[in-house]
């Protein structure tokens, strides 16, 4: 072997230990992607739901088992509601030790450093048409209010990861349910599929405490 194949042969052996080392990268990169992806499509949260912020409008009326003591006035089926709340990242809200926590009295976020979006909360109460008392605040089980629920995972950009549900409501703890994901904004633009509620308690303003499943198409 003269100098020249000794040289060209060092050379090809230097650009294939390049040429493994780039394709390494490129492998590494395509895996971080392909996670990215993957956590943008199936992620959960917690929300707290504050009752600071709630406001009704339509049919009210008294607790149907105590009017006297409790004139209210409360509201039944067809009221219509706006709430808000905060959201946590996943598990916040089920640490064990930690029911009814979340926001303070006052909707204070109590774990300030796990909020990660807000979230807003439109509907009508829609339990019992019969029994306008029972068909609002007062129903006891299953359907209680049909909403379109509004998930901001970026309130210092706002639109560049929202999400859109819509569905009926379970009053029921610990019952999960699906709601269809109608659309989005920013990287959920074109967002289709479901997310799966739980009611996991109450926090210290008396509202809910969620947990949500995403699975986005």
């Amino acid at each position: 072997m003269d100098i020249f194949d000794k040289i060209a042969r060092r050379g090809f052996l230097k650009l294939g230990t390049l040429g493994i080392g780039a394709l390494g990268i490129a492998t590494a990169a395509t895996v971080n992607v392909q996670e990215a992806e993957a956590q943008r499509r199936r992620f959960k949260i917690d929300v707290s739901c504050d009752a600071n912020s709630i406001r009704f409008e339509g049919p009210m009326g008294p607790n149907p088992d105590n009017p006297e003591g409790d004139p209210g006035p409360h509201p039944y089926y067809g009221a219509s509601f706006v709430v808000q709340g905060v959201i946590y990242s996943e598990g916040t809200l089920r640490t064990p030790g930690f029911e009814g926590a979340g926001l303070m009295p006052d909707g204070t976020p109590e774990f300030p450093d796990r909020v990660i979006g807000q979230w807003t909360c439109r509907g009508w109460f829609v339990g019992d048409s019969k029994d306008p008392a029972r068909g609002g605040l007062f129903t006891p089980t299953g359907p209680f209010v049909a909403t379109t629920q509004i998930y901001n995972l970026d309130t210092d950009n706002q639109g560049d990861r929202l999400l859109i549900s819509d569905g009926v409501e379970l009053i029921d703890l610990n019952v999960p349910f699906k709601r269809p994901i109608t659309g989005g904004t920013g990287i959920y633009r074109k967002a289709r599929g479901q997310v799966t509620q739980t009611a996991i308690g109450a926090n210290q303003t008396g509202l809910f405490n969620f947990s949500f499943d995403f699975r986005v198409a």
